[in-house]
C-alpha cells in the first residue's frame, strides 16, 4: 500500500495533463460552433473547457504537495508498461529501492509525461504497447526531448527489426526488479538509496 500512495504525485500529475489535453480540444470544439453561429453549444464547451483546466491546476498543486516516489532523493525513471500488474511489480521494486517511479500503460500517456515540466532520467519502456506506436518509438520520442537519455527496452517476444538508440540496452522477460537496476547501473544511473 505504501509504494502505491508514493506513485500518487506522477498519478495526479497524469491526470492534470489529461484534463489540460482534454480542455483545449473542448476550446478547439468550441470556436468551430462559434464559427457555425452555435453560441450556446460554444459556450457550454468552454465552460467544460475551464472547468477541466481548474481542476487540473487543482490536481497540480495536490501532487506538489506530496513526497514523489521513493522519497525524491533518487532518479526520476519512466516505466512504460502495458501490462498493469507487472507495472505495479516493477514501480513497486524501483521505488523501493530508492528511485522516483512515473508509471504510464500506454505510449499517450507516456507521451503526455515526457512533455510535462518534470525531467527524466531513464526511460524503461516495453517494446509492444498497445497503441499503433512501439517501444521504439517512445525512445524516440524521448530523445528528442531529453537528448542522451539512457532507454532500457522490455519485452517477452523475439525482437526483429530493432531500432535501438544509443545508450540503451534489451531485456528479455520476465526479468526482476534487481536485474532492472543492474541494467539500469550499467547505464550510469543509481539510486542514492
Amino acid at each position: 500500500m505504501e509504494a502505491a500512495s508514493m506513485r500518487i504525485p506522477a498519478d495526479l500529475q497524469s491526470a492534470a495533463l489529461v484534463d489540460e489535453t482534454v480542455a483545449f480540444e473542448l476550446n478547439a470544439a468550441a470556436a468551430y460552433f462559434q464559427r457555425q453561429g452555435q453560441l450556446d453549444v460554444s459556450r457550454a464547451l468552454r465552460e467544460q473547457g475551464d472547468t477541466l483546466l481548474a481542476e487540473a491546476g487543482r490536481l497540480r498543486g495536490e501532487a506538489g504537495k506530496r513526497p514523489r516516489a521513493g522519497g525524491g532523493a533518487g532518479p526520476t525513471v519512466l516505466v512504460v508498461e502495458d501490462e498493469s500488474q507487472l507495472l505495479d511489480v516493477v514501480s513497486d521494486g524501483l521505488s523501493e529501492a530508492g528511485f522516483n517511479v512515473i508509471p504510464a500503460e500506454t505510449y499517450g500517456i507516456a507521451g503526455l509525461l515526457l512533455d510535462s515540466a518534470e525531467p527524466i532520467d531513464l526511460l524503461l519502456t516495453d517494446i509492444r504497447l498497445p497503441d499503433r506506436f512501439t517501444g521504439w518509438d517512445l525512445a524516440e520520442r524521448a530523445r528528442s526531448r531529453f537528448p542522451g537519455l539512457p532507454v532500457i527496452y522490455v519485452t517477452g517476444y523475439s525482437v526483429g527489426m530493432p531500432r535501438p538508440v544509443d545508450n540503451s540496452l534489451l531485456l528479455m522477460k520476465p526479468c526482476r526488479p534487481s536485474a532492472l537496476i543492474t541494467a539500469m547501473q550499467q547505464l550510469g544511473v543509481t539510486s542514492t538509496a
